[in-house]
């Protein structure tokens, strides 16, 4: 039965034929040589308890972030309480008159087949942060980033280190305030924690993973960052020379950082030293409702040799990670199983399967996308990497 209503929500790659387009900074775009991961959402993931939710009379709000530990493949999902409207936490404000429903923890824990396994965390705990992003590292430890810190925690949501402080803001160049961190993942070669520091700022910066002391930062290009230049969108000509929001940042087997530049539609690629190496627009036109690149995520395989990119405009493109240019994509926006709103940022597990999180409060949720192999078939349709 599973499998049967499974494949009536299957979500299948778009091939995608791109020619013409530059999108590799200063190359015209090349008939790829590998194939297109294929994906296909479970209706079933996570799994329900009960006839409520996921734990007793809780209600899961609006989801930042997902991760994976890779130690057993257990998700967890860094979710938004606060997000739940006034008469979805009722019991929560009336328990005498209802049974439903209070808001779930903010860290949100399930094993690969989606059974729930544990809950913690949240405002009212000191420190707290917004629920932005989450990772958790080689070691197992958990890190959040959101508002001006990012949290260290055990997987059963010990603190374990704070960087940065409520409240202060500074500027881009500033060596101990962060703006608003979106998100924090740790490079095991060096023992260093490498964060998008990515509303209020504009620039990747490095931390020792153990003692949180400054290492290094640096802005679009690997230049010094710039918060004088113009918080102005381009969509078209010379691309700009500062990022306009680091939403994203995520790093490859090889030493490579990949960094999602929303806003400027575009995925920069780095060195661990923070030395440029290359950069790539995707679905540059993108205007509306929101960005094309909001999320980097890296395949499974040995090579890695795809990058995932999630879009606010609920679009999960897939590049060969090479060359940078669009092979393919999922996803559209709605409520259905495969289909999002407002999606957010994602995670990928040892099998290859894709989980994301949708940040929209009307349709807040997690989901599984099941990595199915890749297909040879070539490319047969172009939409220009929309």
């Amino acid at each position: 039965m599973k499998e049967k209503i499974g494949g009536v929500f299957s979500v299948l790659v778009m091939m995608l034929a791109i020619g013409g387009p530059q999108n590799v900074c200063g190359q015209a775009a090349q008939t790829p040589s590998v194939g297109v991961p294929v994906f296909e959402a479970d209706p079933f993931w996570p799994k329900m308890e009960g006839n409520f939710g996921v734990k007793g009379n809780w209600l899961m709000g609006a989801s930042g972030s997902v991760a994976v530990d890779s130690t057993n493949d257990h998700v967890f999902a860094l979710t938004r309480p606060d997000r739940l409207r006034s008469d979805e936490n009722y019991a929560l404000k009336n328990p005498t008159m209802a049974d439903c429903c209070v808001p779930a923890p903010s860290v949100l824990e399930f094993d690969s087949e989606g059974t729930f396994i544990q809950g913690w965390g949240g405002w009212g705990r000191d420190p707290w942060v917004a629920e932005h992003g989450i990772s958790i590292d080689y070691r197992g430890n958990v890190w959040i980033a959101g508002n001006n810190q990012v949290l260290k925690f055990t997987k059963t949501g010990k603190l374990l280190l704070q960087i940065g402080r409520q409240g202060a803001i500074g500027d881009s160049n500033d060596p101990e305030i962060l703006g608003f961190p979106t998100k924090a993942v740790l490079y095991p070669k060096t023992n260093e924690l490498f964060v998008s520091d990515g509303y209020e700022h504009r620039r990747v910066i490095v931390f020792d993973a153990d003692t949180g002391k400054l290492k290094r930062f640096w802005g679009a290009y690997g230049n010094k960052p710039d918060d004088t230049a113009p918080w102005i969108r381009i969509f078209e000509g010379p691309p700009a020379q500062q990022f306009f929001a680091v939403h994203d940042i995520t790093i490859s087997n090889d030493g490579l950082v990949y960094v999602a530049d929303r806003g400027n539609n575009r995925v920069q690629v780095f060195k661990v030293d923070g030395t440029f190496v290359k950069e790539a627009f995707v679905a540059r036109e993108v205007r509306a409702p929101s960005n094309s690149v909001i999320g980097v995520l890296l395949s499974a395989d040995d090579r890695q040799q795809f990058l995932y990119v999630l879009g606010a405009d609920d679009h999960i493109r897939i590049l060969n990670r090479d060359t940078l240019q669009v092979i393919g994509r999922f996803g559209r926006m709605g409520y259905y199983p495969g289909q999002f709103m407002r999606l957010h940022m994602g995670a990928v597990d040892s099998k290859g399967n894709i989980y994301t999180a949708n940040a929209g409060s009307d349709g807040r949720r997690i989901q599984k996308h099941v990595f199915k192999g890749v297909s040879q078939q070539p490319p047969q349709s172009s939409d220009g990497g929309r």
